[in-house]
């Protein structure tokens, strides 16, 4: 009777562990489902957010690129002359145009002085053609930019004195000239019609 007894005892206290087992397992599955759940809905959304980010990012890459490249695309003051010139005017074929390191190697103007430049120099080492514009950040770096386009005048009526007669006419007629903040050495066969381009413009 007592063996009975204790197995009824026994059956009935497994069966309640095992009760409570199932409750346990059923509560932690309900529990794990709901933070799967939160934890999907938190990825959804970060995804949401992050191709959101993304496209507001790649717009305004777009917009900086586009501005970008329309800034880079419009003519300066100085390039503007320059272009006319070549369009009016039968320039050497052997003239390249200048451009910031040029002017500073032949000029030794920098950057920090030349608020814009356009001009062209003949590279063939006969002809002394050369057409230089700058306009000067400031009233003292005018004077210093005129000073050294003087400078080069100098140098080529130097060099090419003694050789070449119609070439030192062309160069004894050019002369740097300023106005206002722009400074300006022509040296050309075709000077007087090139520096009326470039006072028409900037006028």
């Amino acid at each position: 009777m007592k063996k009975i007894f204790l197995a009824l005892i026994v059956s009935a206290v497994v069966l309640s562990l095992s009760a409570c087992g199932s409750s346990d397992n059923t509560s932690l599955s309900s529990q794990n489902r709901s933070a799967a759940s939160v934890a999907v809905s938190s990825a959804q959304d970060s995804s949401t957010s992050s191709a959101a980010a993304s496209s507001t990012g790649s717009s305004s890459e777009n917009e900086s690129s586009t501005s970008s490249d329309e800034s880079s695309n419009e003519k300066s003051e100085l390039q503007t002359v320059l272009e006319k010139v070549k369009s009016e005017v039968k320039l050497p074929d052997d003239m390249v145009d200048f451009d910031a390191r040029r002017l500073k190697r032949v000029f030794g103007i920098t950057e920090e002085q030349a608020a814009d430049f356009a001009g062209a120099i003949c590279t063939d080492g006969l002809k002394q053609d050369e057409i230089i514009f700058v306009k000067a950040k400031d009233e003292a770096a005018v004077k210093d930019i005129a000073d050294r386009l003087q400078n080069d005048w100098q140098s080529k009526y130097n060099v090419i004195k003694n050789y070449d007669p119609d070439q030192v006419k062309i160069i004894e007629n050019a002369k740097v000239e300023t106005n206002g903040l722009y400074a300006s050495l022509v040296i050309s066969a075709d000077a007087e019609k090139i520096k009326s381009i470039f006072n028409e413009i900037i006028k």
